[in-house]
């Protein structure tokens, strides 16, 4: 009998330690050395900037969806198994005996970005930042090399990805494999789609350029340049040569889209009312890729609160170094955007004015001396550890100020203008 009470001792503790072991799913209210080495990987990524304490609370539970988004994984705040393998992946692992370089199976995002521009996949600037751009070139190569097209370079993708690039390196031959940015410019302003200057830079006139030669020919207008783009590209511009070639494509070039067309194309941009669509679209705690229309820039914005328009956080101090650099500091400068969430794309105005908040103070408390010139009062400042105090606005087709309750002309101005885009 003393020997059965043993034996089924033995069985519920390792029962026990096998339920914990396996269990695998850290969230709020998680405690133990497991949250700590969560914590610690969060913090040496630059996630988690709060104390590792091995408890799994709000700041814990912010930094883990910050890491998601950046991930393109479903921001849910939850550490599963599918988050905690791309949270460590790549952190305990050594170099084998075996030195090769193809195994190497997670690369930087300046590598990812240089490959994929090599390759013709990736036109903007190697900065490092995971945006709207870098994640549709990643997709892109996936799909034209049948691979899962989400936007995650694991490891699969790195593989296919960095041997590509190598191929292209070694084989001598620019012209065959990738374009550059003047090669292009030069084509496109032989066929009439380009009017700029030849200078190699990647700006909104060129991507338009791009996406008006690709709508032309029947192709993704998504403003890259990859293989398909770039054989049709190269063939067209060889064929104008002839007078006969160049009166079809200068007509082609030449002959305006509709506004209708181009808002009924799919993936188009959008101008939806905001009472009746547009809040809909972006709701409360939806995380959207906000492009800079002038600039083409990107970068990430969770709505937080806003009843009359939007009111945003920079989703991370990284998102919020790109809105200071592209509005040249905090501003209230109203400036067209385009609004990526779920799968749409919203013409709307921004103004990147951080007010009525504190970072340092916990949300809907009440505080004084919020950001922006406001005194005492609610704060409204959700997203902690994110390089601003307060929210933002954005406006979108008739959405009204909170002061006031009017329509803001200049905001309404800027909307009208990134419909264009």
């Amino acid at each position: 009998m003393k020997r059965a009470k043993i034996l089924l001792f033995l069985l519920l503790v390792v029962f026990s330690l096998t339920s914990v072991a396996y269990a695998d799913i850290y969230k709020d209210g998680s405690k133990g050395k497991d949250v700590e080495g969560i914590q610690q990987q969060l913090k040496k990524l630059g996630f988690f900037t709060g104390e590792v304490t091995g408890y799994f609370g709000s700041q814990t539970e912010m930094a883990v969806k910050k890491f998601q988004v950046k991930k393109g994984l479903h921001a849910d705040g939850v550490v599963g198994t599918g988050t905690y393998k791309y949270l460590f992946e790549g952190a305990n692992s050594t170099q084998s005996s075996s030195t090769n370089l193809n195994e190497k199976h997670v690369i930087s995002i300046k590598e990812i970005q240089t490959a994929l521009k090599k390759l013709g996949y990736y036109t903007g600037t190697v900065d490092g930042i995971t945006g709207s751009n870098t994640e549709n070139a990643i997709k892109k190569f996936q799909k034209d090399n049948k691979l899962t097209a989400d936007g995650v370079v694991g490891s699969g993708t790195s593989k296919v990805l960095l041997a590509a690039a190598d191929k292209t390196t070694t084989s001598g031959s620019v012209s065959n494999n990738t374009m550059s940015i003047k090669e292009i410019q030069t084509a496109l302003k032989k066929l009439g789609y380009y009017t700029g200057k030849v200078d190699g830079v990647t700006g909104s006139k060129t991507k338009e350029s791009i996406q008006k030669f690709q709508k032309a020919n029947k192709l993704s207008a998504d403003g890259v340049v990859g293989p398909t783009t770039k054989n049709k590209l190269i063939a067209a511009a060889s064929s104008s040569t002839t007078t006969a070639a160049k009166s079809t494509t200068t007509s082609t070039a030449t002959k305006p889209a509709t506004s209708t067309a181009a808002a009924a194309e799919k993936g188009g941009v959008e101008m939806l009312d905001w009472w009746k669509e547009a809040s809909k679209v972006f709701k409360i705690g939806s995380t959207a890729t906000v492009t800079d229309v002038k600039t083409g820039k990107t970068f990430k914005i969770i709505r937080t609160y806003g009843t009359n328009h939007a009111d945003v956080e920079a989703l991370t101090v990284n998102d919020s170094k790109i809105i200071k650099d592209i509005w040249g500091g905090w501003s209230w400068t109203r400036r067209p955007v385009i609004i990526e969430v779920n799968d749409r794309k919203v013409a709307a105005s921004m103004a990147a004015m951080p007010h009525a908040g504190v970072d340092s103070q916990p949300a809907n408390t009440y505080v004084s001396q919020r950001s922006g010139g406001y005194s005492r009062g609610t704060n409204l400042d959700k997203i902690k550890d994110n390089g601003m105090s307060g929210h933002m606005d954005v406006h979108f087709l008739n959405s009204r100020t909170h002061g006031s309750n009017k329509i803001d002309p200049k905001h309404q101005a800027a909307v009208k203008a990134a419909a264009k885009y």
